[in-house]
């Protein structure tokens, strides 16, 4: 009689949400590069930004390599404890997260544009904020190994709609920064070269969609674990 391996190996071998949990890892890891390349963009220190912008499209790609084993790999004939719809669109934001980093970075590489001072501060506390929020995401998302094990149990599950909340305040803080900064932009137009301006724009609207694409990602994760 051939060998057959238990069912629980089985489904261990197919099991997408290690690959997840990777992915994840990943977006962090790139977001948190993004942010203090960012940082001493804002300062000026544009000298090696380059490598930034170098290593987060390096992040990107590991991570594409990620997505698509988890997307080769999906369980066919084995059910998911949760809706494969779902984890696929969360999959799918949590990408758009390093989609929008890599651009980022490219487009600050290719055009070194001075933040008035007015500005720094905020621009610094903007990027923190989103890259807290991108956090909270990779908290909520690491929680589902929890609630897995645990076959979805009430405080299992509260937890991660905690930490989906906190994406949730996060990012409406973002917001806010994202709407001051781009106030004070508008009030200085006309000291401000319009290439300048416009690059600015770019910047912070680019940046705050990070954030939002981590939101995304919490409402993908929270649908996916309604049960």
């Amino acid at each position: 009689m051939p060998f057959r391996a238990p069912v629980s190996d089985t489904y261990r071998k197919k099991s997408p949400f290690e690959g997840l949990l990777e992915h994840i890892a990943k977006v962090r890891e790139c977001v948190h590069i993004l942010r203090d390349g960012i940082i001493k963009y804002i300062d000026e220190n544009f000298e090696n930004f380059h490598e930034i912008a170098e290593k987060v499209s390096e992040l990107e790609h590991e991570a594409d390599l990620i997505k698509g084993n988890i997307r080769a790999h999906l369980p066919r004939s084995v059910l998911m404890p949760v809706d494969k719809r779902y984890f696929l669109w969360l999959l799918r934001e949590q990408d758009a997260i390093l989609d929008h980093a890599e651009n980022l970075a490219q487009l600050l590489d290719l055009r070194h544009t001075i933040i008035p001072k007015e500005m720094k501060d905020d621009f610094k506390d903007h990027m923190n904020l989103v890259a807290a929020t991108v956090e909270e995401m990779e908290k909520a998302v690491e929680n589902v190994k929890d609630l897995l094990m645990t076959s979805f149990s009430g405080r299992e599950r509260d937890e991660t709609k905690e930490y989906i909340h906190n994406v949730h305040q996060k990012e409406w803080e973002a917001d806010q920064k994202r709407y001051a900064i781009t106030a004070k932009i508008y009030e200085m137009e006309d000291k401000l070269d319009a290439m300048d301006e416009y690059h600015l724009l770019k910047i912070v609207d680019w940046i705050d969609d990070i954030a939002d694409h981590a939101e995304n990602a919490a409402d993908w994760l929270r649908a996916m674990i309604a049960k």
